[in-house]
């Protein structure tokens, strides 16, 4: 009788239908979610800084319209005021 539930426990352990082996499944599995996680979070972190870079680049792009200058004398003066 105990070679018979000896052999049946080999059998379920063998397809992995044992606790113990389906304990060990789940600690992987559970394993591999957490680090699925932590992926998640830095995808999310470096797209959030990768979204900010572009916009600053796309920011500096964009041209300044200056104003011209049609009393040099004038200009100078407003430009010495600003210092």
């Amino acid at each position: 009788m105990e070679g018979l539930a000896k052999l049946i426990a080999l059998i379920l352990g063998m397809l992995g239908l044992s606790s113990k082996a389906s304990s060990i499944k789940k600690s992987k599995v559970k394993k591999i979610d957490v680090k699925k996680e932590e992926l998640e979070k830095q995808v999310k972190k470096v797209d959030k800084e990768l979204k900010r870079v572009k916009k600053a680049q796309a920011k500096a792009k964009k041209s300044i319209k200056r104003k011209k200058i049609k009393d040099a004398a004038k200009f100078l003066k407003d430009f010495a005021k600003k210092k």
